[in-house]
């Protein structure tokens, strides 16, 4: 409108409704603008039209170069006549249609564009399955004569390959060549090329591949499978806009027992555990997220219900290892000290909050005392021995205790119910291992601690299976859980100064923003600690797995770029590619989270002090 005003050639479309201007000027403003646009619009059709390849070109319709021709000559006609009424009924016409034109023609090569970078995801899915395959096939063939004609027609059919590929290569450049093209384009059209190329040049891979799938299930079992696991990808993948979305991987997972053989082997307290605990977290994804509500008591709450759980494991596994002479006192004095430390952040934050209601000001001895309680808490696991229960309880307690620190309302008890949960599949994952006399108390995170278990899991034949899928889908689920259970995202845009009270009231906005971040990589830690348990017992090879969630992640990356946005609000077009961001470096986020789970469940304080002391005491 300013630059009507101020006779400039502007570039919108002019809202003639707010001018007080007589009918004659309004038509002659909106014939101006109309004018402008559609020369906007030539202009853009007309580099189009200028490389494009006529067999392929599809034009913009309803306003095509004769109907532009037509409706131009018409305008003017009615502008001389000064019929202003029409005028600006036609003038608007033209407005939409250019307005429309430009969006097609700038948008003209968005679904080629989109078609070749799925087909590259999709190429790059079938490559890391061509990588999985190659590492279960036996790399010793007999040498006959019916292997010989195997391999030259194999051998036959990979030229074929080559062939097809090569002649696909140069077409591809050929049309960014004649479209003069930007030079980005070229790597849009060779990258699903290669990606493919790799993936179809071993055929002898893939046929035996399927010749031992066929072997070891049925064709209904792996079709069943596949479309499980890409269902519950794109489930996931819609959980970022809506996070109810989580409640149907949730809802599978607490189904899967009793919908296949792996419920004759498990007992009763489990198979009502693990669906119960699938169906809480179903119900969290429902809630509105953490936000400025508080209520401390669901906090306060959660505290209490994994200090009764400490209490049952301290009275009946703990106490059960010491009198057998198979623990020693250490454990049980540090775990009461977890007891004691999560008492006193329950206490704490209670009255902490009373304080910030009542209006009075929040004690600092309170707040030396959080600082102390996250800082022991962090410690505490690395000096638990290494059985595999005892560590992951001491880190599940350490992690909740500085949670609940930074907890206002039901957040405690998705994290609560998230341990329940995972733990509830390490011990699934233990007795799949269909083990005898090993239990799972047992077990340890140190190799030379548990000499008959670890026989026992040499036995196992370490290949990629079906249960290693099964056990990434799990993860990631978890994963994605773990980020949207209680919408951390639209936590972190409504920060609430309440939830940092027991550690700060002023203004430290690099403190703060530490605080919530670990805040957020607590259920991280926890999920991934339990990846490790069930790595450590199964013997699954962490960049196996570490593939097939990638292979996840790309599915899930495939919905979403179809979800990008470059119209609307930058609120929402933000959002939309920050989502797709997401999802690419979640394989990168898994391996980071991995590691640190690695230090919390490996590393032993008391071990290594033990270590350097008989050192030093060997060499003195």
């Amino acid at each position: 409108m300013m630059e009507y005003l101020k006779k400039y050639c502007f570039q919108g479309q002019l809202t003639t409704d707010l001018l007080d201007m007589s009918l004659e000027n309004r038509a002659k403003a909106v014939y101006s603008n109309s004018r402008q646009l559609a020369s906007q619009y030539d202009k853009k059709r007309a580099d189009i039209e200028a490389y494009v390849i006529p067999l392929l070109y599809q034009p913009f319709e309803p306003f095509t170069k004769r109907k532009y021709n037509q409706l131009i000559e018409f305008t003017e006609k009615l502008l001389l006549n000064e019929e202003y009424e029409k005028l600006i009924l036609f003038s608007e016409e033209i407005m939409d249609l250019s307005l429309s034109g430009l969006t097609y023609y700038h948008n003209y090569y968005q679904r080629p564009l989109l078609v070749l970078v799925t087909l590259s995801f999709i190429g790059w899915i079938v490559c890391l399955l061509k990588v999985l395959s190659e590492q279960n096939i036996d790399a010793q063939a007999e040498h006959s004569n019916t292997n010989k004609v195997i391999i030259i027609n194999r051998n036959l059919t990979y030229n074929y390959v080559n062939i097809l590929f090569l002649i696909l290569f140069v077409i591809s450049n050929l049309l960014v060549y004649v479209q003069n093209l930007p030079v980005q384009y070229y790597l849009y059209l060779l990258l699903p090329i290669c990606m493919w190329w790799y993936a179809l040049s071993s055929p002898g891979t893939w046929a035996q591949t399927f010749r031992q799938l066929r072997m070891n299930q049925s064709a209904f079992t792996m079709v069943m499978e596949v479309f499980c696991y890409s269902t519950g990808s794109l489930a996931l993948g819609l959980s970022f806009t809506y996070r109810w979305m989580l409640s149907i991987p949730l809802l599978g997972m607490g189904l899967w027992p009793f919908l296949s053989s792996t419920r004759a082997h498990l007992t009763k307290p489990i198979l009502v555990a693990w669906p119960t605990t699938c169906l809480l977290l179903c119900l969290f994804s429902f809630m509105p997220v953490v936000g400025k509500e508080v209520f401390i008591q669901l906090v306060v709450t959660a505290g209490v219900i994994w200090l009764f759980v400490i209490a049952l494991y301290l009275q009946r596994v703990l106490l059960s290892l010491f009198r057998n002479n198979t623990e020693n006192k250490r454990e049980i004095v540090l775990t009461v000290v977890q007891m004691i430390l999560l008492i006193l952040s329950l206490q704490n934050i209670y009255v902490q909050s009373r304080r910030f209601e009542q209006g009075t000001p929040v004690s600092y001895v309170y707040q030396t005392m959080a600082w102390g309680i996250a800082g022991a808490s962090f410690i505490l696991p690395l000096v638990h021995s290494r059985r595999l229960m005892c560590r992951l309880l001491a880190v599940n307690t350490s992690l909740l205790n500085f949670y609940i620190l930074l907890s206002v309302a039901h957040e405690g008890l998705f994290m609560v119910t998230l341990m329940f949960n995972v733990t509830c599949w390490i011990y699934i994952e233990f007795k799949l291992l269909h083990l005898k006399n090993v239990k799972i108390t047992e077990c340890s995170f140190d190799k030379d601690t548990f000499r008959e278990t670890s026989k026992s899991f040499t036995t196992i034949e370490r290949s990629i299976s079906n249960q290693d899928f099964r056990r990434a889908f799990f993860f990631i689920t978890y994963i994605i859980l773990a980020f949207f259970g209680t919408g951390n995202i639209a936590s972190l845009n409504s920060f609430e100064v309440r939830w940092v009270t027991c550690f700060v009231t002023s203004f430290q906005p690099f403190v703060i923003t530490g605080l919530i971040l670990l805040k957020t990589l607590s259920p991280f830690l926890s999920v991934a600690c339990a990846l490790r348990a069930v790595q450590h017992l199964t013997k699954a090879p962490v960049g196996y797995l570490n593939m097939i969630v990638l292979i996840y992640s790309n599915i899930m990356g495939i919905q979403l770029l179809y979800n990008v946005k470059n119209t609307g609000s930058w609120l929402e077009i933000g959002t939309s590619i920050s989502q797709f961001v997401i999802v690419q470096l979640i394989t990168l986020f898994i391996v980071l989270i991995n590691q640190i789970a690695r230090l919390l469940t490996d590393v032993s304080i008391y071990s290594i002090a033990n270590n350097i002391f008989r050192t030093r005491k060997k060499y003195v």
